[in-house]
């Protein structure tokens, strides 16, 4: 099978997310007056832009290693860790096209390294992407640091967490939802995924498997919240405990709007629910919600797809990016 006309190239299918991306930060500068958020840029502390990017790295660390995990329980004993690595990274500018396209392109490139069924490869990201989703639903619950009254609902989020990992191990109970969602059309664009999960890998949903790969999650997007914990702090605001609970729960609100939308990597919904966040519950103007968002997603989300880029760059034939021709092959 050949995945080689310029329409299917790889690079091509980076497109619209890039423009995507691109015109949503544009946007925001202009929303929040160009010349208010360039003199915010102008004063930033930007040591703290290099810390925010040091957090960064720390998630995406936390992020491989629950890939790498994944992996390896799902039989895949052929790809060294280094070689894990590479493959992460390079996976991270496939965030930005259509999810079935990128888990295509990931699941080849993993088949071709380790001899991993496509498959069963793609229903490892899809796994990861759920334990993604989970970790970032409890992180919600760090915001009782700056919001202790609110302490009941935070705890309904981290009862409904437990909850959907228990509901995923019962079996019949899931089988009659999937029943369900050929009645309801909106339940059978969400539940296929969850379908392929099991039927690829059932032993990554298992209740330790994913408690685990939960765990590592939380830890990761808590490191991306100190990442805009240390923005804030380069736009002068002074640390305090408030700061970090409210920043925690405006990035993982944030991300969550991103994760559930049709957006890939949450692309243009992540970010205006940030600033509007910032705007609604910190008190933020517009032009300081502006700078924020774009500084934060700069430091974090385009810092990893850049380097992921570079590294296609660099060594792509390993994963069968032919640089010469901006297209990957598959036979």
């Amino acid at each position: 099978m050949t995945i080689g006309s310029k329409k299917n190239s790889v690079y091509h299918q980076l497109l619209p997310g890039i423009i995507l991306g691109i015109s949503v930060l544009f946007g925001l500068m202009i929303l929040g007056d160009v010349n208010a958020v360039s003199l915010l840029f102008l004063h930033f502390h930007w040591i703290y832009f290099g810390f925010a990017i040091l957090f960064s790295m720390v998630n995406y660390f936390f992020r491989f290693l629950k890939r790498h995990f994944c992996l390896n329980l799902s039989g895949n004993t052929q790809l060294s860790i280094w070689q894990s690595f590479r493959l992460f990274t390079a996976s991270v500018p496939l965030s930005v096209t259509p999810m079935k396209v990128g888990e295509s392109f990931k699941g080849i490139w993993l088949n071709r390294l380790s001899g991993l069924p496509v498959e069963k490869a793609v229903s490892v990201f899809l796994v990861d992407h759920l334990s993604d989703g989970l970790s970032v639903f409890l992180v919600v619950s760090f915001g009782t640091i700056a919001y202790p009254e609110l302490w009941p609902y935070f705890l309904l989020v981290f009862v409904l967490f437990l909850t959907a990992i228990f509901f995923i191990q019962i079996k019949p109970m899931v089988q009659g939802i999937f029943n369900l969602s050929e009645k309801l059309p909106f339940l059978e664009k969400v539940l296929p995924e969850l379908r392929n999960c099991m039927n690829g890998n059932p032993e990554l949903l298992g209740i330790w498997p994913l408690a685990l790969s939960s765990i590592l999650g939380v830890i990761s997007w808590l490191a991306d919240g100190a990442a805009l914990v240390c923005i804030l702090i380069g736009l002068g605001y002074v640390f305090s405990w408030y700061l970090v609970g409210a920043s925690l729960l405006v990035f993982a609100f944030a991300m969550l709007m991103g994760i559930i939308s049709a957006f890939p990597a949450g692309v243009g919904v992540t970010e205006v629910a940030m600033a509007a966040l910032l705007t609604l519950i910190l008190g933020f103007k517009p032009e300081i919600a502006a700078a924020t968002t774009i500084l934060f997603r700069l430091a974090t989300f385009w810092f990893g797809f850049i380097i992921g880029l570079l590294l296609w760059y660099f060594s792509g034939k390993l994963f069968g990016i032919q640089s010469n021709e901006g297209r990957i092959i598959e036979s």
